[in-house]
């Protein structure tokens, strides 16, 4: 197989590849990995659907459970929540392919630490979800009678952009706790329940003590104060700061998971990935 220069491909010259290139290199076939489990027939046919009527209906809920007021609240949040599940869960399809097709160890024997592979292999999907939300936001503002909110919100996108990807932090590692023991479904989920719970998306804070306590170290809490601050003309930029601290922290999460992952490899000979 040929190179770059023309030759042909070998061992010496795949260890010879700088950094970049093996990066980016895996992006690319992250973008592949996303459209083959995520087809645009799903995206436009399924996810997308799922998510605006999601959003839908909390806007509509807000204004029915506490008046037009709310209502514009619940549509903020309601943005903010159908990036984030449609992150959380299903970006655990990167950890769970090397499981299904048995191919962690190739993984962590490779010049690519796996926690590197596994995040290059996730950009597709903070991406797909901000999509998801822009469209979400032109969709359901008319019908709601938001549109004056929608406009007002259109220079804080960036934000919702953030929270894309700290949600997506946030979902592998969660996928990455339990990955080798049958349930990343179930921890996907759970972690999006508890950003839905605990986000502020429909509860304002301040009403449930314990759960301000918890959402401060979730993805979404403190990008959405950031936007609801910005509505109000209060500051906003030390609640986006804090937000990407919390993608961060959840990446670290992520790479410690991993790292024993490998470890415990290491040491029984097997992989939990298999």
């Amino acid at each position: 197989m040929p190179v770059a220069g023309g030759g042909p491909l070998n061992s010496s010259s795949l260890l010879d590849t700088p950094l970049p290139w093996r990066l980016g290199a895996a992006v690319r076939f992250g973008w592949r990995e996303f459209l083959a489990v995520n087809p645009p027939s799903v995206l436009g046919g399924s996810i997308l659907p799922r998510m605006v009527l999601q959003t839908l209906f909390f806007t509509l809920l807000g204004g029915v459970v506490a008046g037009a007021r709310h209502q514009e609240y619940a549509y903020v949040g309601g943005l903010m929540l159908a990036l984030a599940m449609t992150n959380i869960l299903y970006v655990s399809q990167v950890p769970v392919a090397d499981k299904e097709s048995v191919t962690f160890w190739r993984l962590r024997t490779g010049r690519l630490h796996p926690t590197a592979l596994f995040i290059a292999r996730s950009l597709p999907y903070p991406l797909a979800g901000f999509g998801v939300v822009l469209v979400a936001a032109v969709v359901v503002a008319p019908v709601a009678g938001l549109g004056d909110l929608a406009l007002r919100l259109a220079p804080m996108a960036f934000v919702y952009l953030l929270i894309s990807f700290t949600a997506t932090a946030a979902g592998l590692a969660a996928a990455a706790f339990v990955v080798g023991r049958r349930a990343e479904t179930l921890a996907s989920n759970l972690m999006g329940y508890v950003v839905m719970l605990c986000s502020g998306a429909f509860l304002p804070p301040g009403r449930v003590p314990v759960l301000d306590v918890v959402g401060a170290f979730l993805p979404g809490r403190h990008g959405l104060a950031a936007v609801h601050s910005w509505l109000r003309g209060d500051p906003w930029l030390s609640q986006v700061v804090i937000e990407a601290v919390v993608g961060i922290a959840w990446l670290g999460v992520a790479a410690v998971v991993v790292a024993v992952q490998i470890r415990r490899a290491h040491r029984h000979g097997h992989d939990d990935f298999a």
